[in-house]
């Protein structure tokens, strides 16, 4: 019997059932309740991890793919009737969205692993000049960035701009725990420091003699986009005893 007459002898609903409870793709979906959807925020997850994240996504639209790839010979003998199509596009399309978010969400934590790459940098490097103005600067203020501060900081800047504080890195992430960094008690903004927005943080920063780093572009090598640090430096951690 050959494969598409073997494959008639199946209901649309039992070849698409037969994929979602094949070994392979709850393997991939567990990895996704894992770090896409569940038990890991997003600055918990390693860039290793988020790499696993993409592939399984990609597995799993692959897979549904492929069945519709399978089925429609099918539909064209006439074994299938072509709305019988319909739940397994539909299970493709829900995939599809699952591929760009998890896309998108890798590479947002690429983009913080940059970050956090340029400010283990800063400490290491004098400032380097674009135009008149540093590519990054450093304001120490007393040194002190509490969460009571943080707070202010926050419902400030959402009484001033009628929007949330953009933060991409609250305390400690995986990516710099991976690189060595205690970035507990320290908070990551996604504003470019001469925006309406990023010039009143630092203003305001800096009346509350709060500290921080602004970062004016992305370094090739270093950082994909300009941001503000806002606490002390992240010191690095000590290997246990």
């Amino acid at each position: 019997m050959g494969s598409l007459q073997a494959q008639s002898i199946y209901s649309r609903h039992q070849l698409l059932d037969r994929t979602l409870s094949s070994a392979a793709d709850i393997g991939d979906d567990v990895i996704l309740k894992r770090t896409l959807y569940g038990t890991l925020r997003p600055d918990e997850i390693s860039i290793e991890q988020a790499d696993e994240m993409v592939a399984a996504s990609q597995r799993r639209f692959d897979r549904i793919k492929d069945l519709v790839e399978q089925v429609k010979p099918l539909i064209e003998q006439g074994v299938y009737a072509r709305n019988e199509l319909t739940p397994i596009l539909e299970e493709l399309d829900f995939r599809r969205r699952t591929l760009t978010l998890a896309e998108s969400r890798a590479r947002f934590l690429r983009e913080l692993a940059e970050m956090a790459k340029v400010e283990a940098a800063m400490e290491l490097s004098h400032e380097e000049d674009m135009g008149s103005k540093p590519l990054q600067e450093r304001y120490d203020g007393n040194g002190l960035f509490t969460p009571s501060l943080m707070r202010d900081v926050v419902l400030s800047y959402e009484k001033q701009f009628a929007k949330p504080l953009p933060i991409s890195a609250n305390g400690e992430t995986a990516v710099h725990k991976a690189m060595g960094y205690d970035h507990r008690g320290r908070i990551d903004v996604g504003l470019s420091p001469d925006t309406p927005e990023g010039v009143w943080l630092r203003q305001y920063l800096e009346s509350k003699k709060i500290p921080y780093y602004a970062f004016r572009t992305a370094i090739p090598g270093r950082a994909t986009a300009a941001h503000i640090h806002i606490g002390p430096p992240s010191n690095r951690l000590r290997a246990a005893d």
